[in-house]
This record gives C-alpha cells, structure tokens and sequence, in this order.
C-alpha cells in the first residue's frame, strides 16, 4: 500500500529514523521489510554511503516479534577479535555490524564460528555495506564462506537519485523538523526551490539532503524555501577529476619519461596504503590485487616496511 507524505508521523523528530517514502522502489522495500522483520535469518542491506543503511537496520530490529533488548552494533573497521568472541555469550539479541567489509582477517574468522552458534542462542544478525562484497571477496578481502553466511537476505536501498519523488517528498519533512527545532518561521518549498532539489545529484544521499536542508533553514529569510536560499555542496564530478588525474600524468611524464611507469606504480601503491591506514588487506582489495601480488610489489618498491599486517 502506499505511502502518502502526509502520513509520516512528524511527532518523531529523528531525522535519522527510517522513512518508507514513496516511489515504488521503496514501497517495494518497504513491503519486503515487513517480512523480513519477522525472519531470523541474517540480512545485509547495501547502500551508497548516506541512504540510511543503519536507519534500516534500526526499524528491522524494533518491528523484530518479541523483541527483548535494544540492537547492539559494532563499527567493523574497529572491531576486535575478542569482542566478537564476547558475543557467544549473548542471546535473543539483534547484532549490527556496520560496513562488514572492513572486518580484519582474524575478526571473520571469529564471525564465522559465531555464526555457527547464532541459530541457538538465538542471535539475529543485520550486516550494512556500501562496497560490492561479491567483488571484495573475489579480491581476497573477504572469506567467501563469510559472504554466503552473511548475504542471505538482502535489502538495497537504491541512491536518492535514482528516486526523484523521494526528494521532496524528504525535504517537506526535514523541513518541518528544521524549523521547529531551530524556530524559523519556514513553512515549505517554493517551485523554484523544487527545481533546484531535483537538479542535484546528492552523491551524500539523504544524509545530505539533511544537512542541506538544515543549513537552508537556519540561513532562509522567508516563510518560504527559494532556490537562493537551498544551500549546496559543489562536488566535483568523477569526469572532472578524471581529467585532472590524465593532465596530472601527462606532466609526470614528460618530467620522468624512463621511469615513468615505474614511479606511477609507486605513488599508487603509497597512495592506497595510506587511505587504507596501513592496512594491506583493504589496500590489496582497493588495488585488485592478491595479498601476494601486493607484497611482492611492495618489496620491489621498497614500501615493504611502511605497511603493517592487520
């Protein structure tokens, strides 16, 4: 059935509660959710950074039949071996495990034997990832075995663009959050403004939206949002910095034609390193490169040292 905009509860003012919105794509999660809800088997909702994957996992755990304790979640990327462990110790339990792509080796493995014992004690597990861990996996960043424990249930929140009536439909409603809670006298969209929404990408999806709206609020001097007063983030487009990285190289080139390639590698290898934190596992899955490859390529480069083991 449905959702009209006016039937969204604004009595709750949190705006990172999970909306069912109203395009079809996600009246049709909305549906699934509702069946899913009542399922104790594992689901991995997936997402671009923003689109409310944690939100989500929020509402799965409250419409959850017999729900006893509030949803426990862990932050993947810093989540040890032993706190896992600790988790067998529970039961009747919703268990989150934000981005499960960046779990470290050994923090999988203590997952799988967890997951061995989940159906006894009861333990529900909901699993968040913006990355494709089918292609993760491929790379060796995650344990195949783990994949398929895991992604049993699927959710896809598809991006904010892809669904333009969702937009506005989002922005009415974080507008009236805005303004009560920051006491401007803004009372809606004006057309103009409209436009303005709908011609954006929203690469932060609706996190951005939020923000977006929060800010235009706050800045607006009217009872009604205009499209000077919608507040946008420039972001540079995937083309552009394509463009840059190719003028970028052709300098390179000319500067050091003979070792050209071999430099490149080298700043590549240094670059992935240092957004994966030291961390070559990530780094390796980043690349598209075996754990191997990366090592033997490290040595050659003389970055062996700089990168720790997870």
């Amino acid at each position: 059935m449905a959702m009209a905009a006016s039937s969204v509860p604004l009595q709750d003012e949190s705006p990172h509660r999970f909306l069912p919105c109203v395009s079809p794509q996600m009246q049709a999660l909305t549906a699934t959710m509702a069946r899913v809800a009542a399922a104790n088997v594992p689901v991995l909702i997936c997402g671009e950074t923003g689109s409310g994957k944690s939100a989500l996992a929020q509402q799965l755990d409250e419409d959850r039949p017999q729900r006893s304790a509030p949803m426990l979640v862990l932050h993947s990327a810093s989540a040890t071996a032993d706190a896992v462990d600790e988790l067998s110790q529970m039961s009747e339990r919703t268990i989150l495990f934000e981005e499960v792509g960046e779990l470290a080796p050994s923090v999988q493995d203590s997952l799988i034997r967890l997951l061995a014992d989940a159906s006894r004690r009861a333990l529900r597990f909901i699993c968040t990832s913006s990355v494709d861990l089918a292609a993760l996996t491929e790379r060796h960043g995650m344990r195949a075995d783990l994949r398929f424990r895991l992604d049993v249930v699927r959710l896809a929140i598809p991006p904010l663009r892809q669904r333009p009536q969702d937009i506005i439909f989002l922005a009415e409603h974080f507008l009236t959050i805005a303004a009560r809670h920051l006491r401007r006298d803004v009372r809606g969209l004006g057309a103009d403004a409209r436009d303005r929404l709908l011609e954006h990408r929203w690469p932060g999806n609706v996190r951005e939206l939020y923000n977006c709206i929060v800010e235009s609020v706050l800045q607006c001097a009217y009872v009604e949002l205009r499209a000077e007063d919608v507040r946008l983030r420039a972001v540079a487009s995937v083309v552009d910095a394509e463009a840059e990285l190719g003028a970028a190289l052709t300098q390179l080139y000319a500067a050091r034609a003979a070792e050209f390639y071999t430099h490149t590698q080298r700043l590549l290898l240094q670059w992935a390193l240092n957004a994966c934190g030291g961390n070559r596992v990530r780094a390796a899955a980043l690349l598209g490169l075996g754990r191997g490859s990366l090592r033997a390529k490290l040595r050659r480069h003389g970055l062996d040292r700089s990168a720790e083991e997870p």
